[in-house]
């Protein structure tokens, strides 16, 4: 290569920082770089519950408050789902506990609480849908073919709504209970 075009030729290399040979206390700088180097060396700690409950109490401490909650929010994600370390009922309890007098947190987790119950409410729904189908479904098969077996039964109640709905579909004209279920 000509001399001329290596300073455009990227580099990919990568710097590594080994966090665990510092102690929490030699983890300084501004609250944001200290609770994401706090976050990434106490994901796997024997403790994760107090470690978020510290992690929150630093979160307090950024001025901004958009970020705080933005902050938050990328926090509880990632030791809700991505790590499964922490599950979402013990969130919400320790939400609760902190943080009470903070009116913009309060508000975060009034949010964090409704988005929950409204995700329960649409799974709730659309499982409700669900077993609707397979019970119209499965009335249909006896009507047409004569009482499902336990087999089909079980077939039709644990299948997708997607498959249902083709199933449905299929029954108004299919001569056999094969042709509907295959």
């Amino acid at each position: 290569m000509p001399a001329a075009l290596a300073p455009f030729v990227p580099s990919f290399r990568y710097d590594i920082a080994d966090l665990s040979s510092r102690t929490d206390a030699e983890i300084k700088g501004k609250v944001l770089t200290r609770l994401i180097q706090l976050a990434l060396r106490w994901i796997f700690d024997d403790a994760p519950i107090e470690r978020l409950r510290e992690l929150i109490a630093l979160i307090e401490q950024i001025e901004d408050r958009d970020t705080a909650v933005a902050v938050l929010e990328s926090l509880l994600r990632y030791y809700v789902q991505g790590t499964g370390r922490v599950d979402e009922p013990t969130v919400r309890a320790l939400l609760q506990q902190t943080s009470a007098g903070d009116p913009i947190m309060q508000t975060f987790i009034d949010r964090y609480i409704e988005q929950g119950r409204q995700q329960g409410r649409e799974q709730g729904l659309q499982q409700g849908l669900q077993q609707g189908e397979a019970a119209v479904l499965l009335r249909q098969i006896e009507r047409k073919f004569g009482p499902p077996t336990p087999d089909i039964r079980e077939r039709v109640l644990s299948a997708d709504a997607e498959r249902l709905l083709d199933w449905s579909e299929r029954i108004l004209t299919a001569e056999t209970l094969e042709s509907v279920l295959h």
